[in-house]
C-alpha cells in the first residue's frame, strides 16, 4: 500500500510539473508575439490581412501556416541543423514584410488586375515563418538549456504564439471591418491605406538594418 501511494504521489508530482512547465512555454510563446519592441511581426499580420474582415475564415489557416513555418525552423536551429548570422536574420524580416504589402499593393498599379487570393499569399506566410523562427532560435536555446527534450517545450511555445497572433488578428480584422461596413472603404482603397504605411516603414526598417551589417 505504501509502494502505492508513493508511485500516486510521484505521479500527481509529475502532473503538477509539466502543467507548470506549459504554463510556462505558453506564455513565452504568447508574450514573445505580443512584444511591442517585436513589432515588426504585427507589421506583418497588418500587411497580411489587410484584404479580409471578420466575415472572412480563412485567415486562421494563414497564422496557422506561419506557426507551423516558426516551429520548424525553430526546431531546427536549436538542434543546431540550420544556422544563419542574426543580423541576416533581422534584415530578412522586414524584408519579408515589404514583400508582402508589395504582393498586395501591387495589382492596383495594374487596371483589371484581381487582388492576390490566400492560397497565392501562403508561401510567403510559410516563409516569413521560417525567417521569424530563426530569429528567435538563439534565445530560446538558452532558455532550453540542457532540456532531454525539446518536443514538449516548443509544442508548449507555439501554443501561446498561435493564441497570440490569433488576438493581434481580431484587433487588425476588426479594424478592416470597420472600414469596410462602417466607413464604406472599399478593398481595394483599404488595402492601399493600410499597406502602404507598412511598406514604408519596413523598407526603413531594412535599410537600417542593411547599414549594420
Amino acid at each position: 500500500m505504501k509502494i502505492f501511494e508513493q508511485c500516486l504521489f510521484f505521479a500527481r508530482f509529475k502532473g503538477t510539473q509539466r502543467m507548470e512547465d506549459f504554463t510556462f512555454w505558453l506564455e513565452m510563446g504568447f508574450s514573445h508575439i505580443l512584444d511591442w519592441q517585436g513589432y515588426d511581426h504585427m507589421l506583418f499580420l497588418l500587411a497580411l490581412c489587410c484584404v479580409n474582415t471578420l466575415s472572412d475564415k480563412r485567415w486562421i489557416w494563414l497564422v496557422s501556416a506561419f506557426t507551423i513555418g516558426h516551429a520548424i525552423s525553430l526546431a531546427l536551429s536549436v538542434l543546431g541543423v540550420v544556422r544563419l548570422p542574426s543580423s541576416w536574420i533581422e534584415a530578412l524580416i522586414p524584408a519579408t514584410i515589404a514583400f508582402s504589402c508589395v504582393q498586395h499593393l501591387w495589382p492596383l498599379l495594374r487596371k483589371g488586375s484581381d487582388l492576390l487570393s490566400d492560397r497565392s499569399v501562403l508561401p510567403t506566410v510559410l516563409t516569413f515563418g521560417l525567417i521569424h523562427g530563426l530569429g528567435f532560435s538563439n534565445f530560446l536555446r538558452s532558455m532550453l538549456g540542457a532540456e532531454s527534450s525539446i518536443a514538449f517545450p516548443l509544442f508548449s511555445f507555439h501554443v501561446g504564439l498561435e493564441l497570440g497572433q490569433i488576438i493581434i488578428l481580431l484587433a487588425v480584422l476588426s479594424l478592416t471591418t470597420i472600414m469596410d461596413r462602417w466607413l464604406h472603404v472599399s478593398k481595394s482603397q483599404r488595402v492601399a491605406i493600410l499597406a502602404t504605411p507598412v511598406l514604408l516603414l519596413s523598407m526603413w526598417m531594412l535599410l537600417d538594418r542593411l547599414n549594420a551589417l
